[in-house]
């Protein structure tokens, strides 16, 4: 990782930041940072959207690695047969996201109350903790404790990603900083499953134990978890928000984020939401796991099955990566609801094509994996696009928290049913439900376009 050099103009950003707990506001320039060609908003320095550019890197790869390592904890520490692991993988998620249900709308809450770097904070050192305990589980029982705790760490995580990120951009230029945090998640997704998914094999080859190669790759990451939470206590910026003038009672607030689906969009945003997080639930869960068994069956062991599978899933990331520019330069471009309707009919169409594929292993998984990778950077941004266009600045932070809510729902669906559709029907089934229900809400989207449209495209003199 490189240092980040400050300038004049930087330097004087650092002022302003410093200054919120030891100096007048009066001491600030007024004129919006930038980075790059994306302004930020009011009082948010170069330091702090450098930071979120950074953290936005490892935020998702820090989810999302356990779940993709997670056949190999199956085959080679705790043995759990094939025709049961779709099950167990399902209840994991079941009950991971049982946690983030009960508290990632307080955690938007308590980052209005206390800020938002604290809250991100606790999510990478949970996170760490999670990596730490989960190799060390002897039962699936064990396993699934381990798992609450590790989804603390989402908790923290994720709801701080999508609440800095609405945060911090200025309104013209929001589209853009989603599709760069797009790009930079997906380079860390990419940069996680080509380098540690090879490591237990690699660690095995050495001379480890299958077992013990599984619990030092898992180990490291747990070291790069705790080095991003000190990373983001140096550079996000401290301190209440600003747009928080008032201190209501915890329920009060989320009784308004609530309350703000009255509005049509939000309330498409929230049931896309669920919908998003489920496609992104059920690549992280069930991709690998239905990649690995293939290569099981075929004679490989689990180590290179897994290392296998990470080159399919280095696509769907890598696709992912080139459309999310796109993606938010869209966004800017068009009504964000149209937007809404374009993600759906590509991912739908993603999660069937590669869902009625005979064989994961073909050639024929690499168009499949192109589109849905395509398809799953779309719907989660353009599903954060619309909310933050539409959260009031007032109380942003409840309303990205019911955001984060109903995110949770669409994981605790697709992980439940489709860990029990992997094993009573067939691997690929994750995939066919999540493509329906995509297509479901694109019908829903397009009927929220023809009568409550809301804002256009950004205007020519906005760009500027």
């Amino acid at each position: 990782m490189g240092t980040l050099a400050l300038g004049p103009q930087q330097s004087h950003d650092m002022v302003g930041y410093l200054g919120e707990s030891q100096m007048n506001h009066t001491a600030i320039d007024a004129k919006p940072a930038r980075i790059g060609p994306i302004t930020l908003a009011s009082g948010i320095s170069r330091l702090n959207g450098g930071t979120l550019l950074y953290i936005s890197f490892f935020s998702v790869a820090s989810t999302v690695f356990l779940s993709f390592v997670q056949p190999y904890i199956f085959n080679e520490i705790l043995h759990i047969p094939s025709d049961e692991q779709g099950r167990l993988a399902g209840n994991l998620v079941l009950f991971g996201e049982m946690i983030v249900l009960a508290f990632i709308g307080v955690a938007g809450v308590v980052s209005d109350k206390i800020g938002r770097r604290p809250v991100y904070m606790f999510g990478f050192i949970m996170l760490a903790l999670g990596y730490m305990l989960y190799p060390l589980a002897t039962s699936a029982t064990e396993l699934i404790a381990y798992r609450m705790v590790f989804a603390l760490g989402i908790v923290g995580a994720t709801s701080m990603l999508a609440t800095v990120q609405a945060d911090y951009p200025a309104e013209k230029d929001r589209g853009k900083l989603i599709g760069l945090m797009g790009f930079l998640q997906a380079i860390g997704v990419i940069l996680v499953v080509f380098t540690l998914s090879k490591l237990p094999q690699r660690l095995a080859d050495g001379g480890m134990s299958p077992a013990e190669a599984g619990r030092i790759a898992l180990w490291i990451f747990a070291g790069i978890c705790l080095f991003n939470a000190g990373i983001a206590r140096a550079g996000l910026k401290g301190g209440v928000p600003s747009t928080i003038t008032t201190r209501e009672p915890f329920k009060a607030i989320l009784k308004r984020g609530l309350k703000a689906a009255e509005n049509p969009r939000i309330a498409l945003s929230y049931v896309a939401a669920m919908v998003s997080r489920g496609d992104l639930s059920t690549v992280s869960t069930f991709f690998s796991l239905w990649l690995v068994q293939e290569g099981v069956a075929k004679g490989m062991d689990s180590g290179a099955a897994l290392a296998a599978g990470g080159k399919f899933f280095g696509i769907v990331q890598l696709s992912a990566l080139i459309w999310a520019p796109i993606v938010g330069i869209l966004c800017d471009r068009m009504n964000r609801v149209s937007a809404l309707c374009m993600a759906m009919a590509l991912a739908g169409g993603g999660y069937l094509i590669a869902g009625f594929l005979p064989d994961p292993t073909s050639a024929a998984m690499y168009p499949a994996a192109v589109i849905l990778g395509m398809g799953e950077v779309n719907a989660v941004l353009a599903a954060q696009a619309l909310i933050g266009q539409e959260a009031p600045k007032d109380g942003r932070g409840a309303v990205v928290g019911v955001f984060g809510v109903c995110g949770s729902l669409g994981v605790l669906m697709a992980g439940k049913l489709g860990g029990e559709l992997f094993d009573a029907w067939q691997p690929s089934a994750p995939f066919i439900l999540m493509g329906i229900i995509n297509c479901v809400l694109l019908i829903g989207a397009i009927f929220v376009r023809v009568k409550w449209p809301g804002a256009g495209q950004i205007s020519r003199a906005e760009q500027k």
